[in-house]
Formats: structure tokens, sequence, C-alpha cells
């Protein structure tokens, strides 16, 4: 079956092949789970199964149909995503020998997303700036949801990243959720549901998707980027469950980000504050929000990591780092201080991503407990 090209998800797969199976697709679907999961991949599948020229219950991949919603073209399968504004600046957004206008990099920008999901569905997609899905597009797919299909047997209508949605995007779906037509299935997907509308949540059917194991994705790696069994291994381990960020740390997007993380936490050992609340600004600075989260929950993998690092494991998800952590562990004298450090960051994570608290005074009350975390360790020395 096409959902075989998934990786593991096997409770999504026996829900949705089940509901083809007996024609009892649900009119909407909302895919959660962590990013890079596979919940786009399995929502283009889904399409394909539905509309596959050959085939009734699965896509065979090589018929019109299937080839084109691979491409992302095909005119009764519309993909919704955020977009950054076309009035909206970002960082980098500096003056050049051939300026280019707002609408033109938005368009380019919106190409780009494009082409990194078509070359690989579970790499993962984005924009330098601040997103959402703003209401005109909720109104455009209410428009031709119910128009019928041009040449496929459903339209298909994809929402991904739906907790971006504005709530008057949220609220605008809502009349389409409840009452949506006998020919057109919606399928949301959200790796956070703490931000969307319960009203948008309980009118689709949820399905989850779990942490992918991790010697799927070393297997994975392995057999569709040739990458050698011990970097695979390591890979596999550090992305915690998401192919889609084992993706980005084999392309080195993330290795960065990883060495700001220990930059961040060697300021907070060893720096004054004063140097400390330069480097927060520095990260802050360079990383966007979504980074941010990112670098909390590899310092939380840190710390982990640090606590095995004494426990005499080998075993570690940042084994390429583990000269640095073995000397970062070390100024912590006991294990019950590098669990205070791993709770910490996992609260400050926790209120940035759920309470939407700020990420410069969490960043900085985390240098600030690391930083007398170590000195409680110099004192009992």
């Amino acid at each position: 079956m096409s959902f075989d090209r998934i990786l593991d998800q096997k409770v999504p797969k026996k829900i949705l092949a089940g509901a083809l199976k007996e024609n009892l697709l649900a009119s909407s679907y909302l895919f959660y789970g962590e990013e890079g999961t596979g919940k786009w991949a399995m929502a283009l599948e889904l399409a394909k199964a539905v509309n596959c020229e050959k085939n009734q219950l699965d896509a065979c991949d090589v018929c019109l149909s299937c080839r084109k919603i691979d491409r992302l073209a095909h005119p009764d399968v519309k993909v919704i995503f955020p977009i950054p504004s076309a009035k909206s600046k970002d960082r980098d957004d500096k003056e050049s020998a051939a300026p280019v206008g707002p609408k033109e990099k938005q368009e380019k920008e919106i190409e780009e997303y494009k082409r990194v999901r078509i070359q690989d569905p579970y790499a993962r997609a984005g924009f330098d700036r601040a997103v959402n899905i703003p209401v005109e597009q909720i109104r455009s797919l209410q428009r031709d949801i119910f128009l019928k299909p041009f040449e496929a047997k459903r339209k298909v209508f994809i929402i991904a990243e739906a907790e971006k949605m504005h709530n008057s995007s949220a609220n605008s779906l809502l009349k389409t959720l409840e009452e949506p037509p006998a020919d057109a299935n919606l399928i949301l997907t959200s790796s956070d549901l703490n931000k969307l509308l319960p009203t948008v949540v309980s009118r689709c059917q949820q399905i989850r998707f779990g942490k992918i194991p991790a010697e799927s994705i070393r297997h994975k790696l392995a057999a569709d980027y040739q990458v050698e069994p011990e970097k695979a291994a390591c890979l596999a381990h550090m992305c915690n469950g998401s192919y889609g960020r084992a993706l980005e740390l084999l392309h080195g997007e993330k290795e960065s980000l990883r060495q700001d993380g220990l930059k961040l936490l060697s300021a907070a050992i060893e720096g004054e504050t004063t140097s400390v609340l330069a480097t927060v600004n520095q990260t802050l600075e360079k990383w966007d929000r979504n980074s941010i989260l990112e670098m909390l929950e590899f310092l939380a993998s840190a710390f982990r990591d640090m606590y095995m690092l004494q426990e005499g494991h080998a075993r570690l998800n940042n084994s390429d780092l583990k000269g640095d952590l073995l000397k970062l562990s070390k100024r912590f004298a006991r294990q019950n201080t590098i669990e205070r450090a791993f709770q910490t960051v996992e609260q400050i994570r926790f209120d940035c991503q759920a309470r939407n608290a700020s990420q410069k005074l969490g960043l900085v009350s985390l240098c600030l407990t690391i930083k007398e975390l170590v000195k409680e360790t110099g004192e009992m020395r």
C-alpha cells in the first residue's frame, strides 16, 4: 500500500486503511503529534489513496493523479500552510543591489517551501519570518470545497500546522467542519493541540502520530541517504523520535543550534552575569522562536546525557558531543544537581511553548539557575 512509504505509525495506518476498506472515511481528520513524524506525508498518501486511478484502497504512485499529488499540482488536492505576510520583514532583510518586492519575496518563499516538501515530505520546511494561516486562505477553501471535483474522485484539502491559524481563520473554518460536502475531505495537521480551538479539535477525527523508534529511523537513513551505520545510529538517538529532525541533523542544519546551546550553557557556568545576558541576547537575535524551543529540547537531552555519563552508561542521545558533555558533567558534583537542571530546562520549555512565556526571561532564568547549581557544587567540594 501507499502507506508503506510512511515510517512506522502502525496505528494511524491501521485506522485509515480500515476506513478506506469499509468506505467509512471521516469528513475531517486531525493528524497530531511531534513535528517530523509523518503527518504531512500521511495526508498526501491518503489524498492519493482516495483518488488513485488504478486502485481502490491504496495509491499506485504511477498514475497521473498520484504523480500530480506528489508534485502538489493536482487541481482537486489543495494544500494550505502558514505563510509570512507580504508586508513583514525578516531580521536579515537588508538593502541589496537588486531589491525584491514584498509580494515577489513571499511568492519565492512559498515556492521554496513547496520544493522542499516535494523533495522529501519528512523534511522540515519553513520561513525565516513570523507566519500564520490568514483568514483569506480559509475563505478561499470554503469557496472551493463546494465546487464539484475538476478531475478527481474527491476533493481533499490539507491544512498543515493548523495551530497557526488566526482565531478568525479557525472560527471561519468551523462551519465547513460542521457541514462538509459529501465529496470532500479535510485533513488538518498539528504539532500542538493546545494552540487549536477546542471547537476545531472536537469536529475532527483525531489520529495521534507517535515518536518513531530509533531503529526505524536508523534503517531509513541508511536506506535513503546511505548514511554509515555509526552515524545513522547517532542521528537516530539525537532526533528524539522525529525523522524530520534527523534529516536536519544529517544536513547540518541544526549543528549550529546545538553548538550555540553549548555556548549558552558554558556562559551560564563560567561567565559573569553581564556576559550571560550578552550571550542570551545574541542567541535570541540569531534564532527564531521555534529554534529556541528546539535548543531547549537539546539542552534537556544534554543534561540527560550528563546524568547517564555520571552513571557510567555509554549510550547517549548526543554521542558525538561526549567529550564536551563529560567536561560539563564534572561541574556538577551530584546527580541530583543535574536532575534539577534538567527539570528547570523542561519547565522553561513548557512555559515558553504552552504558556507563551517570554523566551528571554526563560533563558536568563535558566542560566542563573545553572549558575547557582554549579556554585552549590563548588561549595560542596
